[in-house]
């Protein structure tokens, strides 16, 4: 019996879900080739659906697709980061600004929900649960800001960098200051103190640059020289 298009399209998203899963967890690292074989055991799929698989994550921006050699998880360069974050964080600050004349009650208080959630995915180390919500707040803090074209440039340039930022383990210490750095936004952002939330957006982008080549600078380490002196 053949299977029908409801219950393909369940399984390309289950598949795709997965995979995601998998690489903002950690189980696959910045950089690693996806190991195809193995995933089709795992899933107990042919090749064909987990290459449609793959490629879906690739127009996400999570892999690059090697030219008859598969496909590799995706890793920023430091010039991504530190031509596109700059940009962002100047784009993060003026939705800052205008957000603070212009957001309802309702939506502050939803935005609170949203960081409540956050701060229990923090607590249980659900990183993909966390990046979910953290982009949500950040979306409902633009929409809030009312501006068309800020909200357009902004979703352009932050699909260049939004998976793969996911896809970089966070350390201990960056992860909590990105926390930290949401408590403030929230405060700002209930305050309506648009000079203090735009400063405070502009930073918190910048801490993620920062926290995103520490994550770089520690993958690239080579193994056994934790801990050494130069």
């Amino acid at each position: 019996m053949s299977i029908g298009i409801s219950a393909r399209r369940t399984l390309h998203g289950e598949v795709v879900d997965a995979i995601r899963r998998m690489i903002v967890d950690g189980h696959l690292e910045p950089g690693q080739k996806i190991p195809e074989k193995e995933l089709c055991e795992k899933f107990d799929i042919s090749r064909t659906p987990l290459r449609e698989a793959l490629k879906a994550l690739a127009a996400e921006g999570m892999l690059e697709l090697l030219p008859q050699r598969g496909a590799r998880v995706a890793v920023l360069e430091d010039k991504e980061v530190a031509e596109l974050f700059p940009i962002i964080a100047a784009m993060e600050a003026l939705a800052g600004e205008l957000a603070c004349d212009r957001i309802t009650d309702p939506q502050v208080e939803e935005i609170r929900r949203m960081h409540e959630r956050m701060s229990a995915a923090f607590g249980q180390s659900d990183r993909l649960g966390y990046a979910t919500l953290n982009r949500a707040i950040h979306m409902a803090i633009f929409d809030a800001a009312g501006n068309a074209a800020l909200i357009a440039l902004y979703r352009n340039m932050e699909l260049k960098i939004r998976n793969i930022r996911h896809t970089m383990r966070q350390l201990p210490d960056d992860w909590k200051q990105a926390l930290d750095d949401h408590n403030e936004m929230l405060d700002a952002l209930a305050a309506r103190d648009r000079i203090r939330l735009s400063a405070i957006m502009k930073q918190h982008v910048l801490n993620t640059a920062e926290a995103v080549r520490h994550s770089m600078d520690d993958l690239n380490e080579p193994k056994g020289t934790a801990g050494t002196d130069d």
